[in-house]
């Protein structure tokens, strides 16, 4: 879609923004210190002018942990092992400038910060009862560097050129953390497939003006 705003009525010149929506599977594996983390994710936004997008993430984490744990390990008397449940719920803004695009593929800069809560408890595997659960305050931030590959219209079809994979790597920081007892900072990476929603977008717009021009042939011609 594009909205024109009048920056110049003497003139008569109009600037326009041009905006495409977008949309990724974002599957991070993150690494910190003496872990890994797995979370699941999905971003939605806008891409404007071609050069760089803005929108909104959500992640969700739920990670079992029973290696090595005891009650002890929490300053608890007994030695009754444990099994340590620790959920993470992100939501995120983010900043993607694009630093190269080509046809076939593209590169970005990912900058982006939110809002998360983080559900922590332990139970005794012995008798099943909960002996410490926490929920906290986190607020993240990080940076990465994405790269997506993009297939070209193999075979004449168009819709192969809307999907293509998606690769990204970086680095998450909390900025504010209430639960100091898991460390949340690390570096991540992460390989997903994509689908590019502003090729989809140029297709339908450019079917969309063909139909349009063939329309008007047709009435050229009959009005002769």
């Amino acid at each position: 879609m594009q909205y024109g705003f009048a920056q110049d009525t003497v003139m008569a010149k109009t600037h326009s923004i041009n905006i495409k929506p977008t949309t990724d599977f974002d599957q991070r594996f993150y690494y910190v210190p003496g872990e890994r983390q797995n979370l699941w994710g999905y971003r939605a936004g806008v891409l404007i002018n071609d050069k760089y997008k803005l929108g909104i993430g959500g992640y969700y984490m739920n990670q079992h942990t029973d290696q090595g744990v005891t009650a002890t390990t929490l300053s608890r008397t007994s030695s009754d092992p444990l099994t340590v449940n620790k959920q993470l719920y992100l939501g995120t803004i983010y900043y993607e400038p694009y630093l190269l695009r080509r046809t076939l593929w593209e590169t970005s800069l990912v900058f982006e910060t939110g809002y998360g809560r983080t559900v922590n408890s332990s139970v005794n595997k012995t008798n099943n009862s909960t002996l410490l659960q926490q929920n906290g305050l986190l607020v993240p931030a990080g940076i990465g560097l994405s790269v997506n590959l993009k297939l070209p219209p193999l075979f004449n079809i168009q819709c192969f050129r809307w999907i293509g994979i998606n690769a990204m790597a970086g680095y998450r920081t909390t900025i504010y953390q209430q639960d100091k007892q898991y460390n949340y900072n690390g570096a991540y990476w992460s390989l997903s497939g994509a689908i590019f929603l502003d090729r989809m977008f140029e297709d339908f717009h450019a079917w969309k003006k063909q139909r349009a021009t063939a329309r008007d042939s047709r009435v050229i011609q009959l009005s002769y």
